[in-house]
């Protein structure tokens, strides 16, 4: 099998990209005009925003929920993979985040099908178990507090219905790029920590998939 160069990764994903995930003239333009505003550059990118929205298409979403939602990116990715009168469920702390997607949204003539919360994935999600209960999601997509990834893998179960997918994005690369060996010292990543509590939890059958920075997905037993 041919070495696995970087030259050739790069020259891989281009032509998956250019292939399966060309961006409309909304997408493409989004992330510059945000970080225009002072947002961060940290969407979730083309590849993902694609894999996310094929998830939704697969998994006939009548509920997604996303747990990151900064300027609206990897949301319209989501809604448009939706099922008819499915819905979007968007979890953000910022407001300044929310406003700006809110406006995306509109853009996109996705406004009618994305509901918005404010708020931290680890609040907002068990609030969101009371209130609508067990199984009543499709997809749960997390983009956020990193920290916040293996103290919710047990609510995001149970939100889950039987064959409901999970994905996580920035799986294989976040501060450090994960597989790399660690040097002697070094405290464990919290991706890597993510990566191996998915693969060892008994509800969830996963893998990780390389795509963009890596996205792992679980699909609830």
């Amino acid at each position: 099998m041919p070495e696995m160069t970087p030259q050739r990764w790069e020259h891989t994903t281009t032509y998956i990209r250019e292939l399966f995930c060309r961006e409309d003239s909304l997408l493409a333009g989004l992330m510059p005009a945000a970080t225009a505003k002072g947002l961060p550059a940290i969407d979730a990118g083309a590849l993902t925003g694609r894999l996310l929205e094929l998830l939704a298409r697969i998994t006939s979403a009548k509920l997604a929920i996303e747990v990151g939602t900064l300027a609206g990116y990897s949301g319209i990715w989501i809604a448009r993979g939706l099922c008819e009168h499915g819905r979007l469920l968007t979890v953000e702390v910022s407001s300044t985040h929310l406003d700006l997607a809110r406006e995306n949204f509109a853009k996109a003539g996705l406004a009618d099908r994305i509901l918005q919360r404010q708020g931290r994935g680890i609040d907002v999600l068990p609030a969101l178990l009371k209130e609508r209960g067990e199984a009543c999601a499709d997809l749960v997509f997390l983009d956020a507090a990193r920290e916040e990834y293996i103290p919710l893998l047990p609510t995001v179960h149970s939100l889950l219905r039987r064959g409901g997918v999970l994905a996580i994005d920035n799986a294989l690369h976040a501060k450090r790029f994960v597989p790399d060996p660690y040097a002697p010292g070094e405290p464990p990543d919290v991706m890597d920590q993510t990566n191996r509590a998915l693969a060892a939890h008994p509800g969830f059958d996963s893998i990780l998939v390389p795509l963009g920075n890596g996205v792992a997905i679980g699909v609830r037993k």
